[in-house]
């Protein structure tokens, strides 16, 4: 049986390598470890700003700072850049993006060309007395002028440990639509939008919806805009942050072919 750990008594990485084991055998021996130095750079930057690196991201990168075997080079285009080298490069300037974004408590993890970098809001570490452990340990993940990406560091790797997962399979089947088409299909078999392309509530519904036609359960590292369902035989991910996107992998022809037709009876009239 295929297991993401989820739990308290072990650290995020090492939850987080076991669950990868268990389908990618190979995948720890590419992971390489951040310089101390490097992470000593790191942490005397934030300090300049009031701020210290959170231990979630800590132990990333003491377990795969310089390498992490592609986990989040998959962002995006794949072309994506998490290693430390290249982060702290982007620190060196005093009036980089990078710096002004931490002044605001952002802290830059991932770098991409064309300006859809990720950051982790350490805002709430030092300001607010009364921050939890989970958040301290786990804060969310925003892009560009702080828009929410992910829950937490935490539930953003597993989400990236899935991709690799959904790799595994023989059959894929993918589906997408634009903003305008998304609108359209929750008003149909949903309920009347009250904004255009849907509440993040109306779109997680519609979302839930479609995953019970499979009978599916939702695992623990989904959030508010991206649900993932897995078993031995399936992997399955639909992502609403934007507009709608759902990827079903699975090695049984007939479930694909099952999956393919409850998709059409949907999505065909759209296109």
């Amino acid at each position: 049986m295929i297991t993401f750990y989820q739990g308290t008594l072990d650290t995020v990485m090492e939850r987080l390598g076991e669950s990868v084991s268990n389908f990618d055998g190979s995948w720890l021996e590419k992971c390489v470890p951040a310089a101390e130095e490097q992470i000593q750079q790191f942490e005397n930057i934030c300090s300049q700003y009031g701020y210290r690196l959170p231990k979630v991201y800590l132990d990333y990168l003491r377990t795969m700072g310089k390498n992490d075997g592609g986990l989040l080079e998959r962002e995006w285009d794949g072309f994506a850049e998490p290693n430390i080298s290249r982060i702290l490069e982007l620190f060196e300037e005093e009036d980089s993006d990078a710096r002004e974004a931490l002044q605001r408590g952002l802290l830059l993890f991932l770098y991409h060309c064309i300006d859809m970098n990720c950051y982790l809001d350490i805002s709430k570490l030092e300001e607010n007395p009364t921050v939890t452990i989970n958040e301290e340990e786990n804060p969310i993940v925003t892009i560009r002028e702080s828009k929410y990406f992910a829950e937490s560091f935490e539930k953003y790797l597993f989400q990236k440990a899935f991709k690799i997962y959904q790799h595994q399979f023989q059959y894929c089947t993918s589906i997408g639509t634009s903003i305008h088409s998304f609108d359209a299909i929750l008003k149909k078999y949903a309920c009347p939008c009250s904004v255009y392309g849907g509440t993040t509530e109306e779109r997680r519904n519609f979302a839930r919806g479609l995953a019970e036609r499979f009978s599916m359960d939702e695992t623990w590292f989904g959030d508010k805009v991206r649900y993932f369902s897995y078993d031995t035989w399936y992997a399955l991910e639909i992502d609403i942050w934007y507009s709608f996107r759902l990827n079903f992998s699975c090695d049984d022809p007939m479930l694909k072919k099952q999956a393919d037709s409850e998709l059409e009876k949907i999505f065909h009239k759209l296109y």
